[in-house]
Formats: C-alpha cells, structure tokens, sequence
C-alpha cells in the first residue's frame, strides 16, 4: 500500500493511527478556538481541521437541512450564523502555525481556494458534500498538496471517478475517508468493513470520518485498520453548538487516542511466531521427550523408557516414534530430557 506524507508524519499501514480533531462549527469566537486548539494539543490529536465556508455559496437560500441536530431548518441560515471570517480562519490557522500543530480546512465552494492559498494550508480536506465535484478536485489537484477525500454518500464507482481525477492531475498524494453523511450517525449504518473495501480497491491509506456518538465506533474502524481518525472535538467552555452531541470533549478524545494506541500495540505484526516472553517461558513450560526411569549405556530405547512432559529442553515429542528402537550412547538418570547426543542409531 502506498502511504502519504502529511507533514511530520506518514500516513499508512504499518504506522501510527492519525488522529484530527474537527473543530469546524464549534466556535464563532478566536477566544473559543484558541480553546479547541490548546485543548486538541494537550489531548495529543495529529492535526486540527475546521471549515472554510460562506453561506452565499455553499447552498441555495430555498434549501432545508433534515438532521438530527438541526431539525428541518434552512441551510442558508444555519451557515450563515456559523460562517468564520476570513479575517477568524487567517487568525487561527496562525495560532496553530504558532502552537506547531497542523491545521487545515475544506472548502465548500470553489471560490473558497482563494482564501485557503493565502493561508498556505498543507493538506486540502474535501467534504463528503464535494467528493463528486470533479472541477473543484481538478483544481485542488493541481495546488499539489496531500488531499484527504471523505466518501460519505458516494458509491464506489463515484469514489473511483474522484480519484481517476485527482490522479490524473499528477498529484497521488490522496487519503480517502470512510463517512456516513448523517448526524449524528446511526450505529447500523456505520458500515466499517467499507474501510477494507476502499484499501483493497485502491491501495491508498483509508481513515474514517466519524459522526457517531461515543467512541466505540472510531475505536472499531481504527481495529480493522483506519489509518486516520477523525471526530469532532468540543470544548466545555464554549456555547453549545449543534454539532455536540456527536463531538467529544478532550478528555473523551484523549481516553479515545490512548485506547487506540493500546490497540495498536496488542494487534503486533500479523506474523504468528513465539513472543519474547514465550521464549524465555519456552523452556520451563513446554513439554519434551523424558526418561521415565534410568536408561543404561548400550539399550535399546523403547516407550517403556519415555514419558512425554515438561520442561521442553528436550527432544520434541514430534519425534517420538523416531527415537523408539534407538540406541543409548550415555547412561541416561531417570526422569532426563532426551537430547539427540545422548543417542544413535541402532
């Protein structure tokens, strides 16, 4: 599998999870996301990401949001009550350059480039809203920096059109995200094994974009092998906003990290072979061929000689039937593990 370089830390099987903390539509103030960056440090997330949107944009003024945490309300208005300045996405993309913690947005519109070229931005997120929107990909294409793809709503033949065009703009440093577009997220529509899907189809790192609530779910994608986590972080001390009730607090995210770090350590390599501590154990608690009574020099080894016990310094009971009708070279005490010197041929 291909991996992807996001700044410091490389992206892929066989190395670290990468976690980002969605902070996007939970603040409104450069004093509540200093909150969620100091927070998001402290809680030892890889990266933060927020929004760059503006209302006049991303909907038509006619169009109604059906979810969990909105009700039936107007996506216009929602967006626009929640829409960062230019002027709050500048201060705190130059808080967290400050702070020496990744930060990076997703555009909801094309137009929306512009600004985020400004802030010189190292990785360009595209939404699951936007994942089809092939002439914004081909443009974020072209800037050349790692994308990361959220597939939420997309069917496989989609994702494969939105990556063809990435690609075929020479820019291969593409991550895809598992995601289901709904909030917050039903359990049973989570759907996790897609994560093995998408890295079978297209040998590219694959995380998950999490919208449930709790954190049993990003744990079990990370488990059958996301290799970025990301989920919604809120701060205690802001206002309440509606994306809560699927974000978790930082010491939620931090319990989340640290279970997933465990996991990566208890998973090991894949490859099925004796632990370092079963070696050291190897000896004292394996069994091995043994003398049952004392066999002297010169006699033909029979099973009337041999048991089959611990510890395992001896020859493997694999080799039972092998040694029966061979011959002692050496007087051999009773109850003596079997060792090849000590016999011949008869």
């Amino acid at each position: 599998m291909r991996s992807v370089r996001l700044e410091d830390k490389t992206v892929g099987d066989g190395n670290p999870c990468y976690f980002v903390a969605e902070i996007g539509g939970l603040f409104k103030t450069f004093e509540e996301a200093k909150r969620l960056i100091d927070s998001a440090i402290e809680t030892g997330v890889s990266a933060i990401k927020f929004q760059t949107l503006e209302a006049e944009t991303i909907t038509t003024k006619n169009n109604l949001f059906h979810l969990g945490v909105t009700g039936e309300v107007s996506q216009y208005e929602f967006f626009k009550k929640f829409e960062p300045s230019k002027e709050l996405q500048k201060q705190i993309v130059t808080y967290a350059n400050d702070k020496e913690i990744t930060i990076f947005s997703a555009p909801s519109h094309i137009k929306d480039l512009e600004i985020m070229r400004e802030m010189d931005l190292s990785i360009y997120k595209i939404g699951s809203d936007l994942a089809c929107h092939i002439p914004l990909l081909k443009e974020v294409a072209k800037i050349g920096k790692p994308i990361i793809l959220s597939t939420g709503m997309c069917s496989l033949d989609e994702v494969r059109e939105s990556v063809k065009c990435i690609l075929n703009e020479g820019n291969d440093q593409v991550i895809l995200l598992h995601c289901v577009s709904d909030y917050p997220a039903k359990e049973e529509e989570s759907n996790l094994r897609a994560i093995i899907e998408l890295k079978k189809e297209f040998g590219i790192p694959v995380g998950f974009s999490d919208h449930s609530i709790g954190t049993t779910i990003p744990l079990t994608a990370a488990i059958l092998g996301a290799n970025i986590i990301e989920k919604h972080m809120r701060h205690p001390e802001n206002r309440s906003f509606p994306d809560d009730v699927h974000s978790l607090t930082p010491d939620q995210f931090s319990d989340l990290i640290t279970s997933i770090r465990k996991m990566e350590v208890v998973l090991g390599d894949g490859k099925k072979k004796p632990s370092y501590s079963e070696l050291q154990n190897l000896q004292r608690n394996r069994v091995s061929i043994i003398s049952t009574k004392k066999i002297p020099k010169g006699s033909i080894i029979t099973e009337q000689f041999l048991d089959i016990r611990r510890p395992g310094t001896g020859i493997q009971p694999i080799y039972f039937e092998r040694i029966i009708g061979m011959k002692a070279i050496v007087d051999i005490e009773e109850e003596t593990p079997l060792e090849w010197k000590m016999l011949e041929e008869s």
